[in-house]
């Protein structure tokens, strides 16, 4: 898992070479010969199904609790000395460029979902265009019409899904589809991918988690969440999951 970490600091050289063999040499080992290994990659796991964009303080409890199952003895020493400090700091850089890797994972499933379903793949838009490009792109008569189409059923059919619905359905197993925090993710990412105000190539995590924090005040989502319909699979876990439910589904918006 160091090894992910390695793709930030390949960049550095002349005067700051040393930093990245010093960086290398300190961290770049095998974690597998690691008593921690096994709680970081489950708690970076878990936490990943649920949330997508977690804080800090979500990163470093998820990890303690880990520990807390596997090594309970362990957590007591490290909590007892300065020791939680040192591993924190090191585990820290792992598990971010772990859900950094995840993330964009998703966002290139996202993207390859709105090709296909939107009918994308012939103006498919090039991976190292600029700004100017980008909002050429979103302004083309095909982007326009997948903007409306994102909201709206698949075709006339009335049992029909939602274009979003299905998208997330391509991207998200069902059972990850229960959980808010994924459907907020994956409706945040393709708005932002087809949005003409947004005109970076990348689906940038800050931008997104920014985006996710204002979703209660996007009219957008407020238009969408106040008509949508519930997922058919969803039904039978209204009364049990009603919050979760809620926003589990797609609804035509206003055009």
């Amino acid at each position: 898992m160091f090894a992910m970490i390695s793709v930030r600091y390949r960049h550095l050289g002349g005067e700051y070479s040393h930093l990245r063999v010093n960086f290398c040499s300190l961290f770049f080992k095998d974690t597998k010969n690691m008593w921690w290994d096994v709680p970081m990659t489950k708690a970076c796991h878990r936490l990943f199904q649920v949330n997508k964009t977690p804080l800090d303080t979500d990163l470093e409890q998820a990890f303690k609790s880990q520990i807390q199952a596997h090594y309970p003895n362990k957590i007591r020493e490290l909590d007892d000395s300065s020791e939680w400090i040192k591993l924190w700091n090191a585990v820290h850089l792992i598990m971010l460029e772990y859900f950094q890797n995840h993330k964009s994972s998703y966002v290139r499933k996202i993207k390859d979902a709105i090709y296909i379903y939107l009918n994308l793949f012939s103006c498919k838009l090039d991976q190292f265009a600029g700004p100017e490009e980008v909002r050429n792109w979103k302004k083309s008569e095909k982007v326009i019409k997948a903007r409306h189409d994102l909201w709206h059923k698949m075709d006339d059919d009335p049992d029909s899904p939602y274009t979003i619905e299905s998208i997330l359905q391509k991207v998200f197993i069902e059972e990850k589809l229960k959980n808010k925090d994924n459907i907020k993710f994956g409706v945040t990412v393709a708005w932002m991918f087809l949005d003409l105000t947004y005109d970076q190539i990348e689906i940038l995590s800050s931008k997104v988690q920014e985006r996710m924090n204002q979703w209660d005040s996007n009219p957008i989502i407020q238009d969408w969440l106040k008509g949508k319909e519930l997922f058919e699979d969803d039904q039978d876990d209204q009364n049990n999951d009603s919050e979760v439910d809620q926003e589990s589904g797609v609804k035509e918006i206003i055009n």
